[in-house]
């Protein structure tokens, strides 16, 4: 399951930033009242385009991984809950991205609610180290170390939502399209294509 879900997780994270990074020559209407042609953000021109596909993942994510926790978790212990938390975090954010390409919400709540994940992925960073430290590399403790790196990917990617809509750092906003695109190819995608290989037997 946590497979699947990164490469759902990675190819949301890409399409989110190459659509925030791509532009479209819009018309619009100039001071002196004379349409003119300029660029804008596919994402603002186009915002259903992004919210369809959020909505689908994040559904897929938050019906998927509630299903597991009806089933315990789906019997993985240590790495499973990790996998539900990771995939409920993941699919919450796209859902109220895509809520806010559709209605034009506030951003602040949504920055608030990247702190209290922002806070998770720390909890989570700190738990696998605890595991490393308990059973080392040589006893499959390198599964934590790997698991450790990946939230400490995911706690940078949603800081970036608090600093820009809570603390008001506009010029997050130029760098998460880039951000976006880089993590979800190194920190979802390829960890979840080896998964599902079984190069990275976590599972």
């Amino acid at each position: 399951m946590l497979g699947l879900s990164l490469v759902f997780v990675g190819i949301v994270l890409v399409h989110n930033g190459i659509l925030f990074m791509s532009n479209v020559k819009k018309k619009v209407v100039g001071e002196d009242g004379k349409e003119v042609e300029t660029l804008v953000p596919l994402a603002v021109h186009s915002p259903k385009s992004i919210a369809f596909f959020n909505v689908i993942v994040g559904a897929l994510l938050v019906i998927g991984n509630f299903i597991m926790l009806g089933i315990g978790g789906g019997g993985t212990g240590y790495f499973g809950w990790q996998n539900i938390t990771a995939g409920m975090l993941f699919g919450v954010t796209y859902l109220f991205i895509a809520a806010n390409f559709l209605f034009k919400l506030d951003m602040r709540p949504f920055g608030i609610y990247s702190l209290g994940v922002t806070l998770t992925a720390a909890a989570m960073i700190i738990y696998n180290i605890i595991g490393l430290a308990d059973t080392g590399l040589a006893d499959g403790g390198y599964h934590s170390l790997i698991l450790a790196i990946l939230w400490a990917l995911w706690l940078v990617l949603w800081l970036t939502g608090f600093l820009q809509f809570v603390c008001g750092v506009k010029k997050i906003g130029k760098i998460f399209p880039w951000l976006s695109i880089i993590l979800g190819v190194i920190s979802a995608f390829v960890p979840g294509i080896l998964l599902i290989m079984g190069v990275w037997p976590l599972l």
